[in-house]
């Protein structure tokens, strides 16, 4: 059985916790948090073991998950450094923050970062997962094993493409967002009501996504599938294009790497 701690009881570490339940992995979760409802909340949905300060309990994990923002996580790596295993692996979920200096706070080279989105909440994620200089293999499996459980992952080699990460999946659910909002808006300015907006947005990007996934077809193929020439489509992707939405989205792309890769270098 895995002994797993969460340092940090927000929305991403109920998530891993909730995966984790629903995938039947047997695992015992301890969770630290200063807010006593999070760890009501964590108790009573996933029998994990509440802690309100680092100590001895540290030493028996077996995966230490890091799961506090960036501005905390040099505090807690040094809270906790004393009392870490040196067989644990240290996990971080923060972002920006390069494995080589959470090695140096937490006195462990056993480290692995992971930037896992926003959808792992519903279970439809997608992880990010880098493995530092000295992790073990044994580290990458665990890592695997627990970042799975909440949707799609994937390894990349140079901790670099983590900006890309960010870039992409992590920051994408709010591109996709905005979409779904400026569509149901302009469903209701020609007429809709606010409820079949919201429905028809969402049943767009569902069985987009979906029929991309199944069909596993270039994005591209999918679209001129569904764009007769001068037809109706036809004239909604002029009028994208017409409008900048690619170079939109390249900026956006671009401006997301760019922070991420700022914020980076404020905790090397």
């Amino acid at each position: 059985m895995l002994k797993i701690g969460f340092l940090g009881g927000g929305n991403m570490a109920r998530a891993i916790a909730g995966g984790l339940a629903a995938g039947g992995m047997e695992v015992e979760v301890s969770v630290l948090d200063r807010h006593p409802e999070k760890l009501e909340v964590l108790a009573k949905a996933y029998g994990a073991q509440p802690q309100t300060s680092v100590g001895p309990w540290i030493s028996a994990l077996d995966l230490v998950v890091l799961a506090v923002k960036p501005q905390g996580l040099k505090e807690m790596c040094e809270a906790a450094a004393d009392f870490l295993s040196p067989s644990a692996t240290v996990l971080s979920i923060a972002a920006a923050v390069p494995a080589a200096s959470i090695a140096r706070w937490i006195k462990t080279p056993r480290v692995v970062r992971a930037l896992p989105n926003t959808p792992a909440m519903a279970g439809k994620g997608f992880t990010g997962l880098f493995a530092g200089d000295n992790a073990t293999e044994e580290d990458r499996q665990r890592a695997e094993a627990v970042m799975q459980c909440v949707g799609e992952l994937r390894w990349v080699i140079r901790e670099s493409d983590l900006h890309l990460v960010t870039a992409g999946p992590g920051s994408g659910p709010a591109y996709v967002f905005l979409f779904m909002e400026a569509l149901a808006d302009a469903l209701q300015d020609e007429g809709l009501d606010a409820a079949a907006a919201r429905e028809f947005a969402l049943s767009t990007v569902e069985g987009a996504a979906a029929l991309a996934r199944q069909s596993g077809e270039a994005f591209s193929v999918l679209r001129e599938n569904v764009t007769s020439k001068g037809g109706t489509t036809a004239k909604a992707l002029e009028a994208f294009e017409a409008h900048g939405l690619r170079g939109a989205v390249k900026a956006a792309v671009e401006a997301c790497r760019a922070r991420s890769e700022e914020m980076s270098k404020l905790f090397s």
